[in-house]
């Protein structure tokens, strides 16, 4: 290794960043980037190429370097150029050297070429991407580095709390990029994140090699089998759309917006959760690169203990690219909200009482949520709302539009300000839930809870209650459970409810200045809640605070977590796939439940 330890070592040797070209006579190439490093490794950028090599110093202001140069496949070229340059550093560098032109596999063409080389110093240290620049060589797609236009862009997610910073960011073209981009991670001892529409990275990608899938937008639906293939880059919306062409529906979430992938793999709960299941009950196989590179095709009947885990243990066992689900032959549902006010403490509580006592005589099709709203007075908020406290009810009901009418009668014998509920064809399930549709700056909790009593009622509407201190508190919802949640699935997975009645989460506002202080309010909701709380959560509500492996492991039963630990060491024993919510591999940790 190289010492370079002295401020004057910036002029003897060429450590940094340089722009440079290469002068053929009167003629010059196109300009590149070069990055020096004190290991003695150095590192090229072009637009149609990248390569890597060595340099050595000469006597002081002199060195050497060579490289070779690798076209990345969208140059459409194989060959390869190995290049050997003399140099002195003189302000910039003036060299001399050659370019030699080789096939892929290493046979010499007869295109040795003598240049000029000159370079200009961009900065002391070597670049950001030096590490990882070879990566460009193997991608179709592009491949993005720290500076580079579309890097951030591309490594931003729908939950601006976490700001991602990874080495490269990989915008696959196809499964072959994903697969290559993880092998090329392994290689490299670096972790490697996955984000297929931005709406789910909660955990920041520092240091990763990061894979955004959100260009593999294949779909397809074959209205005779009624299932549907899914590249990993869609969100439900476009899904629910093709479906529709034939009569068909998938079982999406409450928004539109979200991608199917990380949906799935967190398990999926459906807006008709009691009347169906989870959705990965519906999915028919998976394609996944696992932590070995290889493109996988799981299902039943192929890998079925791989299939089982990524259905409900989330990015853990690899890159899903493409899944195969059932579509239901659903063209309409009953749903919609009824709001009611909710700043009288006693008739919130009356309303969200009332609500417990109606859900003990609701069959299994219908499906609903109570979400209790307490908003600020502010003057950006619309004027239905601002300072206002509310109540509101969500339903949606898979049977015939007059029974879904008079099961909610009771809920309209309330008196709500607003009735949505309405017979509406199945695209347009998504109006039923206001989900902020941009990116949001927020902090969120989940948690399961067991029935609630007339304690547990008195104790929720004071978050809402504008006389009571600490407020507001602009999102918590409560979603029932229970139905086809608490049956044996279709085809085993590893999301479950663990036998709760209710799932639970909060969503603040958490501007950069008062992250701290709402993370300490948001925990403080849930430690109110700690009598009714189960002690687990729904895998696919893990939010950023719950990354530590105890918060996890509450997301399944012991067995099944051991399960995933067991198979977590077979498929990925060194956490390449730990950018998430990670699972320890047996033998990574105590397994012993806490």
């Amino acid at each position: 290794m190289l010492e370079t330890n002295s401020a004057a070592d910036a002029v003897r040797t060429p450590v940094g960043v340089w722009t440079g070209r290469a002068h053929h006579g009167a003629q010059a190439d196109p300009a590149f980037t070069i990055s020096f490093a004190p290991d003695g490794t150095v590192a090229l950028r072009t637009p149609a190429s990248v390569g890597t090599g060595v340099w050595s110093a000469g006597e002081p202001g002199r060195f050497s370097y060579e490289l070779t140069e690798i076209f990345t496949p969208a140059a459409g070229r194989s060959d390869r150029v190995r290049i050997q340059v003399e140099a002195h550093l003189d302000g910039g560098y003036r060299g001399t050297g050659t370019a030699e032109t080789y096939t892929s596999d290493g046979v010499p063409v007869d295109t040795t070429a003598s240049a000029e080389f000159t370079g200009d110093r961009l900065a002391d240290g070597p670049a950001a991407w030096h590490d990882v620049i070879s990566l460009g060589a193997r991608i179709r797609g592009r491949t993005l580095y720290p500076g580079d236009e579309g890097y951030e862009e591309a490594g931003s997610g729908w939950l601006l709390t976490v700001r991602h910073r990874p080495a490269v960011v990989v915008v696959a073209a196809d499964a072959d990029d994903v697969a290559a981009a993880v092998r090329f991670a392994a290689e490299a001892g670096r972790p490697v994140a996955v984000q297929s529409t931005g709406h789910g990275k909660s955990v920041p990608s520092d240091g990763a090699v990061f894979i955004a899938t959100g260009e593999l937008r294949e779909l397809s639906v074959d209205p005779g089998k009624s299932t549907a293939r899914i590249g990993a880059g869609l969100r439900w919306g476009a899904v629910v759309a093709a479906a529709a062409e034939h009569g068909l529906a998938p079982l999406c979430g409450s928004s539109a917006q979200v991608g199917v992938m990380g949906y799935l793999t967190g398990g999926g709960l459906p807006l008709a959760c009691r009347t169906y299941g989870f959705a990965a009950d519906y999915v028919r196989s998976l394609d996944v690169v696992t932590a070995d590179g290889l493109l996988r095709t799981v299902s039943p009947d192929q890998e079925p203990d791989l299939f089982w885990a990524v259905r409900g243990g989330k990015s853990n066992f690899g890159v899903v690219v493409a899944a195969e689900i059932e579509l239901l032959p659903l063209r309409t549902v009953y749903g919609g909200e009824l709001s009611y006010a909710g700043e009288d403490s006693r008739h919130a509580a009356k309303v969200f009482g009332a609500y417990l006592a109606w859900l003990k005589e609701q069959p299994d099709e219908m499906s609903s949520s109570v979400s209790l709203l307490r908003f600020p007075d502010l003057p950006q908020m619309p004027d239905d709302v601002r300072g206002r406290s509310l109540v509101q009810f969500r339903v949606v009901y898979t049977g015939d539009e007059e029974q879904g009418a008079r099961l909610l009668e009771p809920l309209r014998a309330l008196g709500p300000e607003k009735d949505t509920c309405r017979a509406m064809p199945y695209p347009e399930i998504d109006e039923i839930y206001p989900d902020p549709k941009n990116p949001v700056m927020a902090h969120m909790r989940g948690a399961l809870l067991h029935e609630l009593d007339d304690e547990a009622v008195k104790e929720l509407v004071s978050f809402i209650d504008p006389s009571a201190p600490g407020g507001p508190f602009p999102g918590l919802e409560i979603r029932h459970l229970g139905g086809a949640l608490d049956r044996s699935p279709r085809r085993s997975h590893a999301a479950g409810t663990q036998g709760a009645a209710f799932s639970v989460w909060t969503r603040m506002p958490a501007p950069p200045e008062r992250a701290d202080a709402v993370r300490e309010i948001s925990d403080g909701v849930l430690e109110r809640l700690r009598k009714w709380d189960t002690g687990a959560v729904l895998p696919g509500f893990l939010f950023d605070h719950d990354s530590t492996p105890e918060r996890v492991r509450r997301a399944y039963t012991e067995a099944d977590y051991r399960r995933l630990a067991e198979l977590k060491a077979e498929y990925d024993p060194n956490r390449l796939f730990r950018i998430n919510h990670t699972i320890l591999p047996v033998g990574d940790g105590d397994l012993t439940r806490s």
